[in-house]
């Protein structure tokens, strides 16, 4: 049997492998140069919630059936990694509400890459899914571009896993921001909607939830910063800041949820993509995860990012003010804040303000300006439980088609989720399906 996998992330050289372990003969297509996607400018951390009760309180809209699979192969799934040469680095996520692994993506993807040419896989660089084939209603392989010309794979199942399509302006503008401006894009600049347009233009259906992404809040430009600076500039302390917008008023939750995802959307969604965190003395001595906020913020500023600093919450707005935010609304949207928040009706405030809530008087008092950046999109391909992508005609699997990563949308819809768990659980559950499928019609 020939499978086409399309994407040479985590979740393709995983599908790849699989399916070179099921006794298949594979193609991998990378679209760069050399495999990892924007896996080797991740964290590392491999992750689920810990039950099916916490996965759904925090991503109610997410696709159950999806979530029980993350959940039920999870586990086995990361030692199934560690087996191929790829031993965790950590086993606690540093999140109670959570459990997984830290790998360290360059040696994983070195494994894995070694492992498939090892058992007779065909790696092809700078080759870029275009077209996919069909004949009789089910895929037969697809169109490549590669080095300037253009073959024809042909293939028995293709498996997309080409990242979903945070760096394409074109599809972020219409399905997220649904209008002008730009986000930031904090992965590889290769995940442009290949397979996701490949598979719409082959009748497949498009899962709920397409305006959705993760990502997170990072030095507003002119901060400069190279990929492999992605984890280390990031501002996650939201929680302990009071955002503002270009207004002066507080524009969500700054503590809705604890991987600051809906801030980020919502730092989306305001005028020029731009926002300022305003802190104390006090939020600069939080903690989050492994860093204070003292260290992000020292982050933003080595990266050129504007951050400014005054000893009265007064003179902080008045440089606000030298940048556009109206000095009066900002004064008062910080007092009504701050008088809130004392008398412990931050639940009232509008926005209302989850805890952590501490009010904003040690000084000195600073304000740095983020903007958003898209990590990976959420919504993408339709999919049933084994990841079999379906016809947008009748809801049923396209046959041949299947989808892995955060190419099978679906799974975050409203919420968080681990996108490395969907490279993991999906490739493997990918792969699999595809080697099942075909036998079963061979023996038809």
């Amino acid at each position: 049997m020939r499978i086409l996998v399309a994407g040479g992330g985590l979740a393709g050289l995983v599908a790849a492998l699989g399916s070179l372990e099921s006794g298949a003969e594979v193609t991998l297509l990378e679209k760069g140069v050399r495999p990892g996607g924007s896996f080797v400018y991740s964290s590392g951390y491999i992750w689920s919630y810990r039950d099916l009760a916490t996965f759904r309180r925090e991503v109610p809209a997410g696709d159950a059936a999806l979530q029980r699979l993350i959940l039920r192969r999870l586990p086995p799934d990361l030692g199934w990694l560690e087996e191929r040469g790829a031993p965790a680095l950590a086993r606690e996520t540093g999140n109670p509400l959570t459990f997984g692994a830290r790998f360290d993506p360059e040696r994983v993807v070195a494994s894995l890459v070694q492992r498939i040419a090892a058992a007779g896989g065909r790696i092809l660089t700078n080759a870029r899914l275009r077209i996919l084939t069909l004949a009789g209603g089910r895929i037969a392989g697809a169109e490549v571009a590669q080095n300037g010309g253009e073959r024809r794979e042909p293939a028995d199942a293709v498996i997309l896993a080409t990242g979903g399509f945070a760096a394409s302006r074109e599809l972020v503008r219409r399905y997220i921001l649904r209008g002008p401006g730009e986000l930031q894009l904090r992965a590889h600049p290769r995940s442009t909607g290949d397979g996701f347009r490949a598979a719409l233009a082959a009748g497949a259906l498009a899962s709920p939830g397409l305006d959705g992404f993760y990502g997170r809040n990072l030095p507003a430009p002119p901060a400069n910063f190279s990929p492999q600076e992605f984890v280390e500039v990031s501002q996650l302390y939201g929680r302990h800041a009071v955002a503002l917008n270009a207004a002066g008023e507080r524009y969500a939750d700054e503590a809705a949820d604890w991987s600051e995802t809906a801030l980020v959307r919502a730092t989306a969604r305001q005028p020029g993509l731009r926002a300022w965190y305003v802190l104390d003395a006090a939020a600069l001595r939080r903690r989050v995860r492994d860093r204070t906020v003292e260290e992000m913020v020292a982050a933003a500023l080595r990266a050129g990012g504007t951050v400014l600093r005054a000893e009265s919450l007064e003179k902080l707005a008045e440089r606000l003010a030298e940048r556009g935010v109206p000095l009066k609304r900002a004064l008062r949207t910080l007092g009504e804040y701050d008088a809130a928040v004392s008398a412990g009706r931050a639940a009232e405030l509008s926005p209302p303000r989850s805890e952590p809530a501490a009010p904003v008087r040690v000084p000195p008092f600073m304000a740095v300006e983020v903007a958003p950046a898209i990590t990976h999109t959420t919504g993408g391909l339709a999919v049933d439980a084994g990841c079999r992508v379906l016809r947008q005609a009748d809801g049923r699997p396209l046959p041949g088609l299947y989808a892995a990563g955060v190419e099978a949308g679906g799974v975050s819809t409203g919420g968080y989720a681990s996108g490395l768990a969907s490279a993991l659980v999906f490739g493997r559950v990918a792969a699999g399906s595809a080697v099942e499928d075909g036998k079963a019609d061979l023996k038809r």
